[in-house]
């Protein structure tokens, strides 16, 4: 997979989403910033998802760089 990473739709059924994220179903809930699906509880949680933990850091990145 190139570029950043994609943002998991909240459409997505939870079984189908928990197996894109390795985790449980019930770990699934939704990411604060962007409402897309993230595993969200449980050992291992990432509360903001990968997508906007990604676009987070390429602006940190390009306003670093000037």
């Amino acid at each position: 997979m190139d570029g950043m990473p994609q943002r998991v739709e909240p459409s997505t059924d939870r079984t189908a989403a928990a197996r894109m994220l390795g985790c449980a179903p019930d770990e699934v809930g939704y990411c604060p910033r962007c409402q897309g699906l993230t595993r969200r509880y449980g050992r291992g949680a990432q509360i903001i998802c990968t997508a906007c933990r990604a676009a987070e850091e390429a602006g940190r990145a390009a306003s670093g760089a000037g």
